[in-house]
């Protein structure tokens, strides 16, 4: 399939970022492009650490189940003397069983797999992707951006779109042409990157075991393995500046270093690629410029400890997707889309330092003082974190985090995971949302829930009115609690999952009122005094 010369999104990079973001857009009948510069997706061993949050969002696809490991599998960390050797310290993992806030559980599945489930999923929902396909020119103007797009065997084609995300790595050919800079503690380790065929199941002897550290006299390093156990990237620290130190990795001794690593024979082991890494701590100076944004390691490089990289690159691009379909197909407001980089710069510099201060607890890295902070709790960061309340944008919100069991639907937050039923199915109160508005209301706030989806049907604003008891059973009377409301009571969610606003008691209804929500919300763009006329007469 050839590239087409218009779009109404077109996404630049192949990865799991890139294709979630294909993914969401194509979901909600956006017009997607996606080109990647490789030919197929990278064979490296990376992520294989996916949050329940990050599970959630996937479930909203319907592709929860598809990417699902047993329980327990890979649930523990370790250090270690070599992998068949001593233990010097063993722990299981954060966030890796099931959780009272989440219907979902945390999956262990390899990156380049949940890759592929996400590809085939963006193209059945009609998104286009492109591999073999490369950037090499952007120029914006007034109404979108025009890519000069490179084929294989060298043709070029001129692209038009409305909108641009680039979602192209950590040394982001996007962000450089934005000439957008980064900020943090910048590059803090170099390491060179072994990635070695080797079958380590008879090494781990049925430890749950996801990763460890090497500690030997002469080595420093750290093994992470595929989930089939078949496949082991091993980083060992060196100095780029000493010859000596560079010499070490020649593939001979490679060999070496991965027996001794693993405590396996070297002829069990074949190495399949040896490349320099740096282990890095930053973030962009900004996400955006005019109609182009960034998302995933473009906007964000951050240590492995706690694998919050690509889950923070997922929610980054699930905020913008949802945005950038209010305004393409529900005519919400341009400036809608400023609160992209408002509700997730916060956040994604919450995650930068919390993954460099697990570094700094875990490492014998001398790192600066202002890396030496707090470790929270997985839970708290990769579900509790909250937006600046609307309108008051400028206020970041303190503490940026908060564990989800005291969260109850506060305006800022992830709305809370309660099960309902549904016309006789059970499902959860997440599974409500995805596709519009939704506005929740106890028992007792039935007519003022009709007002409020006569209002918003009014300026064409698609609103799901659902009432607690009438539309949605909840066997267990869990709503009231962790919502935070009456029976009179009103939540209303966005369709990324996150509140709006919400009122404890519903009074009589003003359309002026929810209206000063929606302007604040930058879901409608009238004045109120002129949406308010309108509904009057």
């Amino acid at each position: 399939m050839s590239i087409p010369s218009s779009c109404k999104v077109l996404v630049i990079g192949g990865g799991i970022v890139g294709l979630t973001a294909a993914a969401f857009l194509a979901k909600h009948g956006v017009d997607t492009v996606l080109v990647e510069r490789r030919a197929s997706p990278s064979k490296r061993l990376r992520a294989k650490f996916f949050y329940p949050r990050t599970i959630e969002l996937y479930r909203s696809l319907g592709i929860d189940q598809k990417i699902a490991t047993p329980p327990g599998t890979l649930s523990e960390a370790a250090v270690v003397h070599s992998l068949t050797g001593d233990e010097i310290r063993r722990w299981t993992l954060p966030a890796v069983g099931e959780s009272a806030a989440s219907p979902c559980v945390a999956s262990s599945i390899k990156q380049q797999d949940l890759e592929c489930v996400v590809r085939d999923t963006a193209e059945r929902l009609g998104a286009h992707i492109h591999f073999a396909h490369a950037l090499t020119a952007l120029d914006q103007h007034a109404d979108g951006a025009t890519a000069t797009i490179k084929a294989a065997d060298g043709t070029e084609v001129l692209l038009h779109a409305d909108f641009v995300i680039g979602c192209d790595g950590s040394k982001s050919m996007v962000r450089d042409l934005l000439e957008i800079g980064t900020t943090g503690l910048g590059d803090l380790v170099h390491s060179m990157s072994i990635t070695i065929r080797c079958d380590i199941r008879e090494a781990l002897r049925g430890r749950p075991l996801s990763f460890a550290w090497v500690r030997q006299p002469d080595i420093a390093g750290f093994m992470s393995w595929s989930t089939d156990l078949v496949s082991v990237v091993l980083s060992i620290e060196y100095d780029p500046t000493n010859p000596a130190d560079i010499a070490r990795f020649t593939p001979e001794n490679c060999y070496l270093l991965a027996a001794r690593c693993l405590g396996l024979p070297s002829q069990q082991i074949e190495v399949v690629d040896i490349h320099p890494w740096c282990l890095s701590s930053w973030y962009a100076e900004s996400f955006r410029k005019d109609r182009v944004f960034l998302a995933g390691d473009a906007i964000h490089s951050t240590p492995p400890l706690g694998g919050f990289g690509a889950n923070t690159g997922i929610h980054d691009v699930h905020n913008l997707a949802l945005k950038l379909v209010s305004v393409i197909q529900h005519s919400a407001p341009e400036s809608l889309l400023d609160l992209y980089e408002v509700e997730r710069a916060p956040v994604v510099q919450m995650v930068v330092g919390q993954a460099t201060a697990r570094l700094a607890q875990r490492s014998n890295i001398q790192l600066p003082l202002e890396a030496l902070q707090p470790v929270l709790d997985e839970e708290m960061i990769s579900m509790g974190y909250r937006y600046p309340i609307l309108p008051h944008v400028e206020l970041i919100p303190n503490p940026i985090v908060v564990h989800p069991r005291d969260l109850h639907a506060e305006p800022g937050t992830r709305a809370p995971h309660i099960w309902l039923h549904q016309a006789g199915v059970r499902l959860s109160s997440l599974d409500l949302f995805g596709d519009s508005l939704v506005l929740l209301v106890g028992s007792n706030a039935e007519s003022w829930c009709m007002a409020a989806e006569t209002s918003c049907r009014l300026h064409g604003l698609p609103v799901q009115c659902l009432v607690v008891g009438r539309d949605l059973q909840d066997p267990k009377c869990a709503f009231p609690a962790a919502y935070g409301v009456s029976e009179t009571g009103a939540v209303l969610v966005r369709a990324d999952g996150f509140v709006v606003w919400k009122t404890v008691r519903t009074n009589v209804f003003r359309h002026e009122d929810l209206l000063k929500v929606l302007v604040a919300a930058r879901e409608v763009a009238e004045p109120v005094e002129t949406i308010a006329a309108a509904v009057e007469s």
